[in-house]
């Protein structure tokens, strides 16, 4: 009954110089990612909406938020960015958890407001992702597809108040206090899958927020209790109808699990990530035009069989981007390399949806396959993996890569480049309000 007290000791007590060279590195290119997927999601409808209501509450302008040219306080400005980098499927994920938008908006606003240094803004990213990824891995996927809490809304609350607290240089009490408060702001329900309403879109970014204002209220005093995540009325026995709590201290320091997760290649789900993968490597390779296409199987096992996966006429876009039929039929007529093709529009688009109607799914014996019948030629294409998935890591430079097809429509080559190495340099840097600003819309990053 001592892994929440033992699991803050290990984020207020780490340095940076404890920090694994490949930890550190791997926090860079996270750090890439999340920026990327600020970008395209800062243009996002739901996006705008948060953004507005933020705008009318006011209140201290403290930190930045992508593409805007004003500021909010903290905690607002972390919801805002928060819900841009977690609500348009873009995001890295894994072990349970969507640390990019749990961790990094509230770090990010801190840093900005303390004027913190690259290297404890590294540090404190780092940990804040550990501990996320070990809850998760604690709490199982049964979170979710058992119980209905969207799993980075129900455990995003701890990594939150985490990252903030060591930014803020809590010692292990305290934080262990921050995390006893943030569990009970944990929640968030899935329901949303089977029409695709924006409460998805709202999950991770209030998640980070309710993780920050728990430690702010850690660090006035406030108490919480120290059992959070493994006492008997606590987050596991509450979310959880088969965890794993073993999970929660194996290995700490020694085996780092941040270092393995999906950094997705396209606005879509993470389970038909693969599948348009080996859609975009098709349409390189072969010339054909959409409205050619006689057939498509797509032969699965396992997630990519749900029903929640299965929707071929979805009604909202984030239904597209959840459907394995519909994310199949769009990326055979769009190009996904630009993530803003995966638009509204493609719910009306005539070959769309036709194409959607007609793939056939079989179950198979293990991986993924697509047959594309074009001229009365089957092509067969693998899809078990991609650049990006954990088991098949994306470098810094696939990253970077990704970065500017993700962010060309709001900056120039120049400011790309510039922030690519802001972020390579990272550790080096002296103060983050400096690549902070440089994602607002005032220019800064010019």
């Amino acid at each position: 009954m001592d892994e929440t007290r033992k699991l803050a000791a290990f984020v207020a007590d780490s340095t940076f110089e404890s920090l694994p060279a490949s930890v550190v590195e791997r926090a860079k290119t996270y750090v890439l990612d999340c920026l990327g997927s600020g970008f395209v999601g800062a243009p996002q409808p739901w996006a705008g909406i948060v953004a507005d209501m933020v705008h009318e509450i006011g209140g201290k302008g403290e930190a930045t938020m992508f593409t805007l040219d004003w500021q909010a306080p903290v905690s607002l400005a972390a919801l805002v960015n928060g819900v841009m980098i977690g609500g348009f499927e873009s995001e890295h994920i894994g072990h349970v958890s969507h640390p990019a938008g749990t961790v990094f908006p509230a770090g990010f606003a801190i840093a900005e407001r303390e004027h913190t240094s690259g290297r404890d803004f590294v540090t404190a990213l780092a940990l804040g992702y550990e501990l996320v990824c070990r809850i998760g891995d604690a709490q199982t996927g049964a979170v979710e597809v058992v119980r209905g809490f969207h799993n980075p809304s129900a455990n995003g609350p701890f990594s939150g108040a985490a990252v903030t607290g060591k930014l803020l240089g809590f010692d292990a009490e305290t934080l262990a206090n921050a995390l006893g408060i943030a569990g009970s702001h944990s929640g968030g329900l899935i329901e949303y899958v089977w029409h695709g309403e924006m409460t998805k879109r709202l999950h991770l970014g209030r998640a980070t927020q309710m993780g920050m204002e728990s430690a702010f209220l850690a660090q006035r005093g406030f108490t919480g209790p120290a059992t959070i995540i493994e006492g008997p009325y606590g987050y596991l026995h509450a979310f959880s109808p088969s965890p794993e709590p073993e999970k929660l201290l194996s290995g700490l320091g020694e085996e780092w699990r941040m270092e393995k997760l999906t950094i997705k290649a396209y606005p879509n789900h993470a389970t038909s990530q693969a599948v348009v993968a080996a859609i975009q490597a098709f349409k390189r390779d072969v010339a054909f035009e959409p409205s050619q296409v006689e057939s498509l199987t797509i032969k699965a096992a396992g997630r990519l069989l749900e029903e929640r996966y299965l929707d071929r006429a979805p009604t909202s876009l984030m239904g597209a981007q959840y459907s394995l039929l519909f994310a199949t039929a769009t990326a055979i007529y769009r190009d996904l390399d630009d993530p803003l093709q995966f638009n509204e529009s493609a719910l009306s688009d005539a070959g769309i949806l036709q194409l959607a109607q007609k793939i056939q799914v079989e179950e198979s014996a293990g991986g993924t396959q697509l047959e594309v019948r074009i001229g009365g030629q089957t092509h067969q294409l693998e899809a078990t993996t991609f650049v990006g998935a954990a088991d098949n890591p994306a470098s810094f430079d696939v990253v970077a890569n990704k970065f500017r097809r993700f962010s060309r429509h709001a900056l120039s080559e120049r400011q790309q480049d510039a922030m690519i190495e802001m972020v390579q340099q990272l550790d080096r840097l002296d103060d983050m309000s400096r690549l902070a600003r440089s994602v607002s819309g005032d220019g800064s990053a010019a």
